[in-house]
Order: structure tokens, then C-alpha cells, then sequence
């Protein structure tokens, strides 16, 4: 019996990265200065379930260093 490729067959319950990929979200630490640019799909899987108010942005964890980083600007690839 030929094994079956479950991802292909998985149903996705967000949208998927090629429907947001446009859509970019910049953010930088303020305690090392790394910078980050992360998918707007990722920004929004975030902020679910979240009480955030209306503009302020999740929170995201500084790859180097842990610390919560600020929110930028948003761009488009």
C-alpha cells in the first residue's frame, strides 16, 4: 500500500502563507538592536486570542536575545 502524504490532505484552518505573503511587518530590539522581518500570516496567528487595542501590534520575541521587540513600519515583497 502506498503511503499517502498527509500534509497535502491537511486542512489548513488559517490562511495560508501565499495568501499574506505580501504583506511584511518590521520589527527591532531595543535592548540589542537586532532587526526582524516577519510575515504578516505570523502577525496574525499572533494576535489571535489576543485583547490587543485597536493599531497596537503582538508582541514579538527578539531571535538574539529574547527581549519583546517594537513594532516598525510594514512593507510589501
Amino acid at each position: 500500500m502506498k503511503e499517502e502524504n498527509w500534509q497535502e490532505n491537511m486542512e489548513i484552518p488559517f490562511h495560508t502563507p501565499e495568501d499574506t505573503d505580501k504583506e511584511w511587518y518590521k520589527y527591532e530590539c531595543p535592548k540589542c538592536g537586532e532587526e526582524d522581518e516577519v510575515p504578516g500570516y505570523v502577525i496574525d496567528e499572533f494576535a489571535m486570542g489576543k485583547d490587543l487595542k485597536e493599531g497596537e501590534m503582538p508582541g514579538v520575541a527578539c531571535p538574539e536575545c529574547g527581549a519583546k521587540m517594537k513594532f516598525k513600519y510594514t512593507f510589501e515583497r
